[in-house]
């Protein structure tokens, strides 16, 4: 009996197969965006059996399969499910699975991709061979190679001796070797090797070090923190330096290094990388209910303006005003319907295929390949073949084909919309937002599949963006505009803007710092490295100072008015109203300060910016002394906590220390104050270094500065 079928219906064949939908815009987003239920499902129906074989003389099933993509396909249609929405959950769910996997095996050869001593010095000998026959080329990379080789080589002189017997070498032997040298050496060899990233063995070794240093980014910022404590000659510094030693290779380093940091609240350093690490926790939580993506559009670009396509809309964009567009251009389609086939995952589009099979376009190199075959010079006429003989899309599908052919034939219309933000939520099917940001204000695009719900709105200000933002998808998109949250004086974004300044400041003065200490040890020291250094570290200190007060006044500061935020009823809003004529007398000794630091360390006078870091100038730094009290009492609160046992003066004496008196105020202690200190620390330390003092009226230990003390004979 003949059966008209009507539009929008899927005719379902007994094998299994399906035709295209008629009548059905498939680019609609809902039909894109599958509900975790419906994966659920998908999941369910790939695990159930599907092709039997029978068998003839019994009946009982003799071999058996999972279902394949065409019969879970028949399966959801025929549930009702809307043909593209099914598609849509089984590349999805194949995705998932991917990406399961991929981790799982990760998870499995955990120890094998782990940064050791031993992977590190491995990828240093490649390298080395391979430059070896770069460097007997006559060419003109012969020059830069013999420089890198030669740096390499260097190198291989920190490593243990027992690694230049290739018979021996073995991950075994790094239980004996102190687990610093292997953070040491490689970020030595990354910073050094910078200017030869062009070759391509040098580019692959700082790959290796990049990557290396993202898996164990805090064991590398601990080891960063190990060098600068080490180079400290006291025994308070020595104990510090072990500690964070002990945690490097350790499988949780935040929890055990947050310990190490509470027992020693003097140490800047220690602050530092648990601010770090608390502001990158703080932003995880916030931000966990979205996912922010890469937006891919076709792009039609005449006089002044371009047209795009976002959430089944296409805009036309003029700089200023985003407005619907009609398009009709042919080309513009076909991109679109392509780009809908495959997904986007580590800079390459990627569609699944029959058997497993991947298609796989790198958008950075423009590279095409088919599994293991490279179709990147292949004609479009070619790929079409290559998809046909594989049987990619089977053959039931094979009309798939010449959509993804007609969409690499216009895949220069293709482009990433990097101005946009794209947001997901990951907490609700169909919800989705963008962002753009423009001269004038925000433009923010909602979209709602559930509620029908796709508009398109501008927003004036920054701080009203980040409200709606939150509000619509429950995401913190400060970050994502800070520049125009600064620009309309919003509290939170101007401190976070400050840190990040702070932030560049020590990470530049640490590079000096660096340098000067690599200058002490070629040459020896010297009275004008010493001073050098001496300045750095009295920079260093300063702004690891100011980085710690923007976390202070968020935790003692307050509106005006409202004491009951503040320490003692202060208000850090009259810290504007400074006199100026302690204002001036700061900026005459920072300039003054600046001045021995250009010509010290920099080697030029002040003002000669071609001897600067981009010219960065640090005499407009503000001191900001509004949050002394509260830092005096979080002192004071933290030296309560290290109590030693009450003993009389006569005691100390015989332990070994002497009375010694307090000179300048800080950390809990008075001028004039009476303290007891260890002799032999204080004979063997110098006047800027560190040194524990008691109290011997209260038995109660704090740290202070030698400079701040003096030994009563």
């Amino acid at each position: 009996m003949d059966k008209v079928v009507k539009e929008g219906q899927t005719q379902v064949y007994a094998d299994g197969s399906i035709d295209p939908q008629f009548g059905v815009d498939t680019n609609k987003p809902y039909l894109h965006q599958p509900p975790k239920q419906l994966l659920d499902i998908v999941g369910v129906l790939y695990s159930q059996s599907g092709k039997t074989k029978l068998d003839g003389k019994n009946g009982k099933v003799i071999e058996g399969g999972n279902m394949t993509d065409s019969q879970v396909l028949s399966v959801l249609v025929g549930m009702g499910t809307p043909q593209q929405l099914a598609l849509s959950a089984i590349n999805a769910f194949k995705a998932n699975m991917a990406i399961y996997t991929e981790n799982n095996n990760n998870q499995k050869n955990h120890n094998k991709m782990k940064f050791t001593l031993t992977s590190l010095y491995e990828n240093v000998m490649k390298s080395i061979e391979a430059l070896k026959v770069m460097e007997s080329d006559s060419s003109r990379v012969s020059y830069t190679a013999k420089n890198s080789l030669s740096i390499l080589e260097e190198s291989l002189k920190s490593f243990p001796l027992r690694f230049k017997d290739e018979s021996v070498v073995s991950e075994d032997i790094e239980n004996d070797v102190n687990p610093n040298l292997k953070f040491q050496i490689a970020s030595r060899l990354h910073r050094d090797l910078a200017s030869s990233d062009w070759l391509n063995p040098i580019k692959e070794l700082r790959s290796y070090i990049l990557e290396s240093y993202d898996a164990s980014k805090w064991s590398f910022r601990i080891s960063e923190a190990v060098s600068r404590v080490s180079s400290q000659r006291n025994p308070l510094y020595t104990r510090l330096a072990e500690s964070l030693t002990s945690v490097l290779d350790t499988d949780d380093v935040k929890t055990q290094f947050a310990s190490i940091a509470a027992k020693n609240p003097w140490s800047m350093d220690c602050k530092a990388i648990l601010n770090e690490m608390n502001t990158e926790e703080a932003k995880a939580n916030t931000n966990g209910s979205a996912t922010v993506s890469t937006l891919f559009s076709p792009v039609l670009e005449s006089e002044g303006s371009v047209t795009f396509h976002l959430n089944g809309k296409n805009y036309k964009f003029d700089g200023k005003e985003i407005t619907e567009a009609e398009v009709k251009d042919p080309r513009f389609f076909d991109v679109l319907e392509g780009l809908n086939m495959f997904s986007h995952k580590n800079g390459e589009l990627v569609t699944f295929g029959e058997k497993g099979m991947t298609l796989e376009y790198n958008l950075s190199e423009g590279t095409l390949t088919l599994g293991k075959k490279d179709l990147t010079n292949a004609s479009i006429i070619e790929i079409k073949e290559a998809l046909l003989a594989t049987g990619f899309f089977g053959y039931r599908n094979q009309w798939k084909a010449d959509k993804v052919c007609k969409f690499f034939e216009s895949i220069d219309m293709l482009c990433e919309m990097d101005n946009f933000t794209n947001l997901t939520s990951n907490d609700f099917a169909g919800l989705m937002l963008t962002v753009l940001t423009v001269e004038s204000g925000v433009w923010v695009n909602k979209v709602n599949t559930g509620m029908q719900l796709n508009e398109m709105k501008f927003i004036p200000t920054a701080t009203e963006a980040v409200e709606e933002i939150k509000e619509f998808i429950n995401y913190d998109v400060s970050e994502i505009l800070s520049e125009m949250l600064v620009a309309e004086n919003h509290a939170d974004a101007i401190i976070e803007n400050k840190r990040k300044e702070i932030n560049n400041k020590i990470s530049f003065l640490e590079e000096k710092k660096a340098k000067v200490k690599e200058a002490i040890d070629k040459v020896g020291d010297s009275e004008e490295l010493a001073e050098a250094m001496n300045l750095l570290d009295e920079e260093l200190a300063k702004f690891e100072k100011e980085l710690q007060e923007t976390y202070d006044r968020v935790t003692l500061g307050g509106n005006k008015g409202d004491k009951s935020k503040t320490h003692d009823g202060e208000d850090y809003e009259d810290e504007d109203e400074k006199d100026e004529s302690v204002k001036e007398g700061e900026d005459k000794e920072e300039e003054e300060t600046n001045e021995k630091y250009d010509k010290v360390v920099l080697g030029g006078n002040k003002g000669d910016k071609s001897k600067t870091h981009d010219g960065e100038d640090y005499e407009d730094e503000d001191k900001d002394e509004s949050v002394k009290e509260g830092e005096d009492k979080e002192e004071e609160e933290e030296a309560d906590e290290s109590v030693v046992e009450k003993k009389s003066e006569k005691d100390y004496l015989n332990d070994g220390y002497v009375k010694a008196s307090v000179v300048k105020a800080g950390n809990g202690l008075r001028k004039g104050m009476d303290v007891m200190v260890n002799a032999e620390e204080y004979t063997s330390l110098g006047d800027d270094d560190m040194l524990e003092v008691i109290d011997p009226k209260k038995g109660k230990t704090t740290i202070v500065q030698k400079a701040n003390l003096k030994v009563q004979i």
